[in-house]
């Protein structure tokens, strides 16, 4: 169960290159942990969910876990989103092996699933991971809009803890 009362949102660091600057991230995340902050979430809502691939995730989730500090005293949430369904399930299985405090789950952009698929996807990302889980819904970015029946039959899940939803005010 993830305790703290608010996350901050890490954006990932890039070299010129366009690689992915570890060393950057991993430096903003103490900075902020020196500030007083508890809990971040790492590769979720800046964009990263769909523009890192697996490899670099793993890479980053790698070097999180060789932060003593910060992985035992923080409460670190990781996105998990894919186009392709198996590496997000990958990237899941990875985390449930770590002290990853949770997972934020994002829908994948441009496949635009079907309701059902969405919770299918979901489920299957959840018993991967077996963390805490927010939702992640931003039609905006991503095309697809989950359901408010979607997200009810969801958070009858155990893991499901809450929404994050960038959708129409409606939902509320």
């Amino acid at each position: 169960m993830l305790k703290e009362q608010f996350h901050i949102a890490v954006p990932t660091a890039f070299l010129e290159d366009e690689s992915v600057d570890l060393d950057g991230t991993i430096n903003h995340i103490r900075n902020l942990y020196k500030q007083g902050i508890r809990s971040v979430l790492v590769s979720g809502t800046t964009g990263e969910q769909h523009s890192l691939n697996l490899q670099e995730k793993m890479e980053l989730l790698n070097r999180l876990e060789k932060e003593e500090e910060l992985i035992n005293e923080m409460e670190i949430i990781f996105g998990v989103s894919s186009v392709r369904q198996k590496k997000a399930e990958e990237l899941a299985e990875r985390i449930q092996e770590t002290k990853i405090a949770g997972v934020m789950l994002g829908f994948p952009p441009y496949i635009l699933p079907t309701q059902e698929e969405a919770v299918s996807y979901a489920k299957s990302i959840l018993e991967r991971s077996k963390k805490p889980t927010i939702l992640y819904n931003n039609p905006k970015r991503t095309g697809f809009d989950l359901s408010v029946d979607s997200i009810l039959e969801l958070s009858k899940l155990e893991l499901v803890l809450g929404i994050k939803d960038a959708g129409a005010k409606e939902k509320s």
